[in-house]
């Protein structure tokens, strides 16, 4: 099985992409078993074979690749596109791969051929200091530990089994779902972070569920561990919030681009399911409370807006 791995980026924190770079450069797997794409994704300045030093010292073969258009989904699309092995990993140019990481994911597909796409824990880094009131919204910032048992489904919604792309393993059946699902689907391409500011989200989403329409399955494989080096300034609440407010937005896309029609309700009656929700969710701080609020301001103002057509793709 040939081993793609792929590294999308845009304006990456040096100090932490060298650090991302030397965990790929000193796994236990042979370095000839894999080759590392680094997608730059309109960063500036544009990266370099400098920026990419701990993978030519240590003899990986690799490959940049520049992607003109922003955004997480052409990105990876471009990786997609660029890559023809078997199995791609995806790593963020923030996730530190422990040393058996790819080994490990390896051995995932070659023994579990029911299993499309996969992904494990995703702690965050021993030296942030993470807020108490923060840790329910975690989840949403790539930070997961489900424990030490492995779940797997073939569920058409999310749930622990379905990974985040951050450390994701896709077979190439997947991928050219997605693909495909792309060039069908033009509303799906507003999904995907844009650089700082755009925050919508979910094209993992519309990657990963490709599984199901294949008869894979997804799973979460707590051996596989890495570190999330997140940004401290996405700890902040204004960024939460907007961040939550966005997850909302792109939950209706994502549903509306795998075929689920949604009718559109009055501001009356979004109010009245707010309220429901606040009664019935398990909320575990005022924090938590606010941000499912942002999050639902985010899905009906979405619901009450009809998907057009995008220009391009």
């Amino acid at each position: 099985m040939v081993l793609d791995v792929c590294i999308c980026t845009h304006n990456p924190r040096r100090d932490i992409f060298a650090i991302v770079l030397n965990a790929i450069a000193n796994q236990t797997l042979s370095k000839d078993a894999y080759k590392v794409w680094v997608i730059d994704n309109c960063s500036t300045p544009p990266l370099t074979e400098i920026d990419l030093h701990p993978l030519k010292n240590t003899g990986i073969n690799y490959q940049i690749v520049v992607e003109p258009q922003l955004g997480n989904l052409h990105a990876r699309r471009r990786a997609v596109e660029e890559t023809t092995g078997d199995l791609l990993v995806f790593v963020d140019d923030d996730n530190e791969l422990t040393s058996h990481y790819l080994e490990t994911a390896l051995a995932i597909a070659v023994h579990n051929p029911n299993i499309g796409c996969f992904g494990g824990k995703l702690l965050l880094a021993p030296n942030l200091s993470c807020p108490k009131w923060i840790e329910p919204l975690l989840p949403y910032l790539a930070v997961r530990d489900f424990g030490d048992d492995i779940i797997t489904n073939l569920s058409k919604h999310w749930g622990e089994w379905e990974p985040p792309t951050a450390g994701a393993g896709v077979r190439r059946q997947v991928l050219k779902r997605y693909l495909e699902r792309l060039n069908e689907i033009p509303e799906a391409l507003k999904l995907g972070r844009r650089g700082r500011s755009g925050l919508l989200s979910c094209e993992d989403s519309l990657m990963m569920r490709g599984a199901y329409d294949l008869g894979l399955e997804c799973s979460y494989q707590p051996s596989l561990v890495l570190i999330h080096h997140l940004n401290p300034n996405r700890f902040k609440l204004l960024y939460l919030l907007r961040l939550m407010y966005s997850y909302g937005r792109s939950h209706v896309i994502l549903e509306r681009a795998l075929g689920h029609p949604f009718t559109p309700v009055s501001v009356r009656e979004a109010s009245k399911i707010m309220i429901d929700n606040v009664k019935t969710r398990d909320i575990k701080n005022f924090v938590h409370l606010i941000g499912l609020i942002a999050w639902d301001l985010g899905y009906f103002r979405e619901l009450r807006h009809p998907p057009k057509e995008l220009a391009s793709s």
